[in-house]
């Protein structure tokens, strides 16, 4: 092994998550990958494998390169000969072929060549290694970071009926069996182990020109043709395919048998993982029988021989049956057969055997498809659990879902749920038939972890976005399954809302939208977009920063802000929306909006309606929103079950407000905003041209930026950290500036529109950068300037109560009367209302709505409320109840 993957490999399996310890020879004591037991050992020289001490209970084999795939993500760095060593043109090749796969060099000597693959789009370019077919069309593996180009391998050339080989026609029409695989790399492995073999390149492609070239040469050595053994890969699309061109093969005159490898692995780990010894390719082949079996007791036959059992469940064409055979009957079967009363005389033939097994055996048919119980998933913080099932149908569709404990327990609440999922799927079979198929179906079934949101899963350094997951910068693609693989982990959304749909190939991401957005909404567009990708770090932001700021945009009917925000939605590839209501929607569904997902913005879109105080408006505070700052839970509520827990989800994305007024609020929730106005000052032709580009962008062509951003997620973050402390005593510095929130908030916005120029993502140039951090430096000062200003209620008072004041010599609406003794005001609120209603000052608010908003008057502060004043304006000096203000902002203190 080479000395520094085997140090890296040693690193890994003895830091603080695998606790290995080495001693001599052997690694021992790791925590397995599976079970999580620390009783996995390895070899300390070569610790290729992750062995389970746990035989009965796990047991199971581990390659490093499933454990740790960045490892072995970019063979040139490693590989790479130094300037001053011998010249090795395959260098790099031999390494991965050697490390990354198990191949012995020697075998396998002069059928590759290292080559390079360059993406003229990213302007990036990566090793590869290559393999010519005989058609002279090409096949590359890349090398380094293939997540980088959207692929990992690469054709050139048409190589359909074609087929790759390690041997000539003339030695494999000797062979007397050639199997036929997918990969280069499985037919690769199998002649490791002395199997001659033939790669199709694609389960989709039949090799007709390589048979026809095969069967001529066996005619040319008189020899006779080989037997073909068909060993595609064990899923859906490969089982398919070895029935459809069997028979194709076999109307050509072929001798036809198969193979199957298990568990949905391919002959390359199968040989990376030591498992192709000759009782295991046997065993291989009895799977590759099962599948070929012409009919269901043709079937039930070949797992009787192999397995003795008095009963047994097994599937055939897609449906379920159940085999019973009592050994009295088998013998009184094999004696009418064989014609011999003494059956320990021979032993008796595999076709004697079978036609008894046919005589003796009954067959019955309990369901009309076929579940598959596929993994176990659980949700720890609800207390609720699932078993994850597909179901095929004899018409060749699959459906997945899930089933809870209670429709497995008994047959009748199974079939309801099987008819429920799958149209027409019945089950018929008892109770005791159900257990028995489960059993079976459980032992040592996957498990995989569940997030119930959508976007980032901080304790998986994970993005689940859709059919996409990002880890650590690489992309990877659900399994058939319906769960992202990670290697040491197993993880999936439970969530189905938001649906995203991302185009992980940055080959498509087409960047003109860019000048788009920056040419019809200016600074604004790149201050909004800045934030937008602020929201997909929002979660390692507040982790580093302990907060991440809201955003407003506002502005009048027509401004652009709902093109703006859909078109930013599209970035993130949710497509026709904008954002809800929270004055439309109940508790209960405004939490879930808030908790439904992370790293990824929540739009309350036209949130300022409060309908004079009606029930609709009064069921929305701007108040909740003040935990979703720091990233602490919105609300919480209990969890079913007999105990007192309660269920309190943490606010893991970032709110966007989206409305034509301003919001009005306390000042905690004033200053944790970054507002936006945006008008149709700055509206021309040409600007409308632009908007209406945005409004046509294809979601496919733009949403690579969630894909850009999720794998360049640390770059960010750390941009970010390194320059918010800077930004912050820069903003605080400026005499319009004085709150340190405000500062925090806007030194990250900066750090954020730094992030999308040269130094972070590269998406705009200086100048863009420069004119956006401007715009935000202003952004900071408004705010400033906000929450140092009354409520819009609170100024229509004092408007209200100074014209009345003006309207009479003296005062008439201050119970301490002159100010200039008291430098107080003290009103009571019932006569202030009916003095306006005396004046028709009709616009004032009601003093039940006033009263939420009259505490935090900032130009003539507030005292106390309902404070007992003697009056100055009654004769006989009565006690009135009022609210007390001091006219001087100097002057707060309590009477």
């Amino acid at each position: 092994m080479f000395a520094s993957l085997r140090s890296d490999i040693v690193a890994r399996l003895t830091d603080a998550e695998f606790r290995g310890v080495e001693r001599h020879t052997w690694i021992q004591k790791i925590t397995c990958p599976e079970c999580h037991k620390r009783e996995a050992y390895a070899h300390a020289d070569s610790p290729w494998l992750v062995f389970c001490g746990r035989l009965n209970n796990c047991g199971v084999r581990s390659h490093v390169t499933d454990l740790f795939p960045e490892i072995f993500d970019s063979w040139t760095e490693r590989y790479q000969p130094p300037a001053d060593a011998k010249p090795n043109p395959t260098a790099v090749a031999n390494g991965y072929l050697r490390d990354g796969r198990g191949f012995d060099l020697t075998l396998i000597h002069g059928t590759y060549t290292q080559e390079s693959f360059f993406s003229q789009q990213w302007g990036i370019g990566t090793t590869t290694v290559r393999f010519t077919l005989p058609s002279g069309a090409t096949w590359e593996r890349l090398l380094d970071r293939p997540h980088r180009f959207g692929q990992k391998a690469h054709f050139r050339g048409q190589y359909r009926g074609d087929a790759w080989s390690l041997y000539d026609d003339t030695d494999l029409a000797q062979a007397g069996e050639v199997w036929i695989v997918e990969g280069i790399f499985d037919a690769i492995a199998l002649a490791h182990v002395g199997i001659r073999a033939i790669s199709a390149m694609s389960c989709a492609n039949f090799p007709g020109d390589r048979l026809a070239r095969l069967q001529q040469a066996a005619t040319d050595a008189s020899t006779k043709r080989p037997a073909l053994i068909w060993a595609l890969d064990n899923n859906p699309a490969g089982r398919d395919a070895m029935e459809r061109h069997i028979e194709r093969a076999a109307a050509l005159g072929w001798t036809n048998d198969g193979a199957q490898p298990p568990g949905g692995r391919d002959w390359n780990k199968l040989w990376q993982h030591g498992e192709l010894e000759d009782a295991d390719v046997e065993r291989y082949r009895y799977y590759g029988a099962l599948l070929l079996a012409p009919t269901p007791t043709a079937k039930a036959a070949l797992i009787y021989r192999r397995t003795p059992r008095r009963d047994f469940w097994f599937e055939h064409s897609r449906r379920v049956y159940w085999f019973e055979l009592n050994p009295d009957d088998l013998n009184k079967a094999l004696e009418s057969v064989t014609g011999d009363s003494d059956a320990d005389e021979r032993q008796p033939t595999a076709a004697e055997m079978d036609e008894a097994i046919r005589q003796a055996g009954k067959i019955s048919r309990i369901c009309n498809a076929h579940p598959t119980a596929l993994y176990y998933q659980a949700n720890a913080d609800t207390d609720e659990a699932w078993y994850y099932c597909r179901v095929d149908s004899p018409d060749g569709t699959s459906v997945q879902n899930t089933f809870n404990g209670g429709q497995l327990a008994a047959a009748s609440e199974f079939k309801k749920r099987l008819m429920g999922i799958s149209a027409g799927a019945i089950w018929s079979g008892s109770s005791m038939q159900l257990d028995r198929l489960l059993t079976d179906q459980f032992q040592r079934i996957k498990t995989v972890e569940t997030v119930d949101f959508v976007g980032y899963a901080r304790e998986h350094g994970a993005y689940l976005l859709g059919d996409i997951a990002i880890s650590r910068g690489r992309v990877y693609r659900k399994t058939g399954e319906d769960y992202f693989d990670f290697g040491r982990t197993r993880l999936k959304s439970l969530s189905h809302s938001p649906e995203l749909h991302i185009n992980p190939d940055l080959e498509a991401f087409d960047t003109s939208w860019v000048a788009n957005l920056v040419g019809a909404f200016g600074a604004d567009g790149v201050a909004a977009l800045a934030f937008w990708l602020g929201s997909m770090v929002a979660e390692q932001i507040r982790e580093a920063h302990k907060s991440f700021p809201f955003l407003e945009i506002v502005g009048e009917a027509g401004a652009g802000k709902s093109t703006l925000i859909e078109f930013l939605w599209k970035l993130a590839g949710r497509v026709d929306y904008e954002g809800f209501d929270p004055t439309k929607a109940s508790l209960p569904a405004r939490s879930r909006n808030f908790a439904q997902v992370a790293n990824l913005p929540v739009v309350l879109n036209e949130s300022d309606r409060e309908l004079d105080g009606g029930a609709r408006g009064r069921q929305f505070d701007w108040d909740e929103l003040k935990t979703a700052y720091n990233g602490r839970n919105i609300r919480a509520r209990g969890v079913k079950n007999a105990g007192n827990e309660t269920y309190e989800p943490p606010f893991r994305g970032a709110i966007v407000i989206s409305q034509n007024a301003e919001v009005q609020a306390s000042e905690a929730i004033q200053s944790r905003i970054c507002h936006l106005r945006f008008t149709k000052s700055r509206q021309t032709r040409a600007t409308k041209e632009l908007a209406e580009a945005l409004e046509r962008a294809d979601v496919d062509a733009v949403s690579g930026f969630s894909v850009r951003a999720a794998t360049h997620a640390q770059q960010i973050v750390d941009l970010v950290s390194e320059r918010v402390a800077s930004y912050e005593a820069y903003l605080l510095e400026d005499d319009h500036i004085r709150a340190r929130r405000i500062a925090k908030n806007h030194a990250q916005l900066l750090a954020l529109v730094d992030a999308l120029g040269p130094d972070g993502l590269n998406l705009i140039d200086e100048s863009t950068v420069g004119d956006g951090n401007e715009r935000v430096i202003q952004m900071a000062r408004e705010r400033q300037t906000a929450i140092n200003a009354d409520h819009p209620m609170v100024e229509e008072f004092w408007e209200a109560y100074d014209f009345i004041e003006s309207m009479y010599e003296g005062s008439s609406l201050n119970h301490y009367g002159s100010n200039e003794d008291h430098g107080r005001i003290a009103i009571n609120l019932k006569e202030f209302e009916a003095m306006c209603g005396q004046h028709r000052l009709h616009s004032v608010p009601p003093v039940k709505e006033m009263k939420r908003y009259l505490r935090g008057s900032r130009s003539r502060p507030f005292v106390d409320s309902n404070i007992s004043v003697r009056s100055r304006l009654r004769d006989n000096a009565a006690t009135v109840r009022c609210w007390v203000f001091t006219d001087s902002p100097n002057r707060q203190q309590k009477p």
